[in-house]
C-alpha cells in the first residue's frame, strides 16, 4: 500500500441481521480537500449468487481517484476477508465481488 495513500472518509455498513444500511461521518481530522461526495452504494447478486457492490464518487479535482473497497464474511465458518475493486478516476463506478457463499458486511472508498 502506498503511504501517500489517503484512508477513507465515510463508510458505509451494511447490517448483516437487519439489512439496514448505516454512513458514518467523516472524522474531526479529516481536511476539507479529503471530503468526497459519493452516490449511494449499489448492491447486487451476480452469477452463481455473488454478492457485489458498485459506488460512484466524486474528487475534488479532476485527476482524483478512488476504488470501493468491501469487507466479506464467509456464511459457512464466519471468515471475514477484504476484496478491493478497481482504481478509477473520480465520477466513474468501482465495483468489487465478494467469493461464492459470502456477503458483504462493511464497505468503504479509498481515494488516491
Amino acid at each position: 500500500m502506498s503511504i501517500n495513500r489517503r484512508a477513507a472518509v465515510v463508510a458505509a455498513s451494511l447490517g448483516i441481521t437487519t439489512g439496514g444500511l448505516f454512513l458514518a461521518a467523516a472524522p474531526a481530522s479529516a481536511s476539507a480537500q479529503d471530503i468526497w461526495t459519493c452516490n449511494p452504494p449499489q448492491y447486487m447478486t451476480g452469477s452463481g449468487g455473488h454478492a457485489g457492490a458498485s459506488l460512484q464518487c466524486f474528487g475534488t479535482s479532476w485527476d482524483d481517484a478512488f476504488n470501493v473497497a468491501v469487507t466479506c464474511k464467509r456464511w459457512d465458518n464466519g471468515y471475514e476477508y477484504r476484496h478491493d475493486g478497481p482504481k478509477v478516476q473520480t465520477g466513474q463506478v468501482s465495483t468489487v465481488w465478494c467469493d461464492l457463499n459470502a456477503g458483504i458486511v462493511h464497505l468503504a472508498y479509498v481515494a488516491w
